[in-house]
């Protein structure tokens, strides 16, 4: 061991280069490894694919787009009945206000 040390420095890159045309053919072996079993990609998990991180929940109508803008249209039905008369047609005679009078209901337009 005391030998090797004391080896000048070229004399120690000479006795290096066999190994190293070794560790080459080394590589070539490992190459052709991986050319024989192609590396698959990771499959990815819902969890990384959907990446929602901590979502309040919410309720099943709410998670179903239709059936949200179901609910929402029919609230919005309700709301307008309110502000405008429905159309009915007249099929008989006036026999007076189907729901009856209520004195503090105003359903007038004031003009401008």
């Amino acid at each position: 061991m005391s030998q090797r040390v004391k080896e000048p420095v070229p004399a120690k890159k000479s006795a290096k280069k066999p190994s190293s045309d070794s560790d080459a053919s080394d590589d070539d072996q490992d190459e052709a490894a991986d050319e024989d079993e192609p590396r698959a990609k990771r499959k990815v998990t819902y969890q990384i694919e959907k990446n929602k991180g901590t979502t309040p929940y919410r309720k099943k109508e709410y998670r179903n787009p239709r059936v949200k803008h179901r609910m929402k249209y029919r609230k919005a039905q309700i709301s307008r009945k309110g502000q405008v008369q429905l159309h009915r047609p007249e099929m008989k005679k006036y026999a007076g206000e189907h729901t009856g009078i209520r004195a503090g209901v105003i359903r007038s337009i004031k003009f401008k």
